[in-house]
């Protein structure tokens, strides 16, 4: 009998153990989830509020009325972003209202300087401290600068703050929350919205080119792949232009080309090896892009950036008007070369190719202390084209403005309306 006994209770041991060991590894994985649901969340609030303050600095940047309009709407509407980024925080509530009510009072101020009830004077005036406090509450929050990003700091001051880990009611309740944050549809990225304005290039008007003909154009650009293993495939019926698929091989070398088939442009070109350990200078590759933009024959564009990672750097190439030198963004082309080599890697016309139609527009001198506040000097000045609200390509003066207050801005007015095109801040 005694024997039983033991039997049960080891046996009732053992099914508490596995039991304990399920729950404790379900509360882990839930405690995972929702340290990543909230590093997420402190994520996202820190990025709005460094675009709330950087709308901030717009308003301290113009001060003309009209051109005030669109970043005093920017504000009102990230405070009320961030305020709902704050809300779904599991912060302590005393912390919790302090802000809201502060970040509250800077949207309806933003509302009531666009509406005339307030001087833009003081709006000015008194947002200098206000961007301050901002950039130093997204310091305070994002989770990265905390303890190094950790879990365990995640878990600690947010998750256990949240729910006792023995209330199982909570914890069911918190993990049907997870489940729909995880679930949610999300909105269209910037990257899916390109792609659905993504032009098509059946607007070219050359004659068709034969499979042949782009054969010899590829080992004509790409003299060093002359004996590689090539091959080459027509897009698909359903394509939005025809093109041709040119995929090579050579040694440890492979990749593709892509060319259209009215005119056989090409439209972009992707290799891929190995890399080593040594690195050109930024001169050296500056000398690189400049042989291969004049090989392929786009000799009317210019560098307009240029960043790098630890295989490759990364350029980008505007065309450049010739009847009055200004930069045209949107026909653009990119460049990418190796950092060991300064090798070729890629390559992306599409945008050079689809070249963009300039129609003429005046140009009328203006005066910058009219559309800017405060003390500023302008480091740069160049004319551009770049798209207004209506998605129309508008030349542009091109300024760069440094104020001590609130940094550089690269600012883009229309040369015959001065109405502001675009404004960004600079790191």
């Amino acid at each position: 009998m005694k024997k039983f006994i033991w039997v049960i209770v080891v046996s009732a041991a053992a099914v508490f153990l596995v039991y304990h060991f399920n729950v404790q590894s379900k509360n882990t994985r839930l405690e995972n989830a929702l340290a990543n649901q909230y590093s997420n969340q402190l994520t996202s609030a820190s990025e709005k509020l460094i675009k709330l303050s950087d709308s901030i600095d717009q308003t301290l940047l113009f001060q003309d009325k009209e051109v005030l309009d669109q970043p005093l709407e920017d504000v009102w509407r990230l405070s009320s972003d961030v305020r709902a980024s704050i809300s779904a925080l599991p912060i302590d509530h005393e912390t919790s209202t302090v802000w809201m009510n502060y970040l509250n009072r800077i949207g309806n101020s933003a509302s009531l300087v666009k509406e005339g009830k307030i001087p833009v004077e003081e709006w000015q005036k008194s947002m200098k401290d206000a961007r301050t406090n901002l950039i130093s509450l997204s310091d305070q929050w994002a989770f990265t600068n905390r303890e190094a990003g950790k879990k365990d700091y995640i878990v600690t001051s947010f998750v256990n703050n949240k729910a006792n880990k023995e209330n199982e009611k909570n914890w069911k309740t918190l993990g049907d929350s997870v489940k729909a944050y995880t679930e949610s549809d999300f909105p269209m990225t910037a990257s899916e919205t390109d792609k659905q304005k993504k032009k098509d290039l059946q607007h070219i008007k050359d004659s068709e080119v034969t499979v042949e003909q782009v054969k010899q154009n590829f080992i004509k650009l790409f003299p060093e792949l002359k004996d590689a293993t090539i091959h080459i495939t027509e897009s698909a019926a359903d394509a939005p232009y025809p093109f041709y698929h040119v995929q090579f091989h050579k040694g440890i070398r492979i990749g593709y080309a892509d060319f259209t088939k009215k005119g056989g442009h090409l439209l972009s070109y992707l290799l891929e090896r190995p890399f080593d350990n040594t690195t050109i200078s930024a001169e050296q590759m500056k000398e690189k892009a400049s042989t291969y933009m004049k090989s392929f024959g786009y000799t009317d564009t210019q560098m307009v950036e240029y960043r790098e990672n630890h295989i490759a750097w990364h350029l980008a190439f505007a065309r450049v008007d010739p009847n009055n030198d200004a930069l045209i963004y949107a026909d653009g082309m990119h460049l990418k070369i190796a950092k060991d080599n300064g090798e070729l890697l890629g390559l992306n016309a599409m945008e050079y190719i689809q070249k963009e139609n300039i129609g003429e527009q005046k140009v009328v001198p203006i005066d910058y202390n009219e559309i800017f506040s405060g003390d500023f000097t302008v480091e740069e000045e160049r004319l551009a084209y770049v798209e207004n609200k209506e998605l129309q390509q508008r030349l542009a003066y091109e300024v760069l403005t440094r104020n001590d207050s609130i940094g550089t801005h690269k600012t883009y007015i229309d040369t015959e309306t001065h109405e502001i095109l675009h404004t960004e801040k600079l790191p």
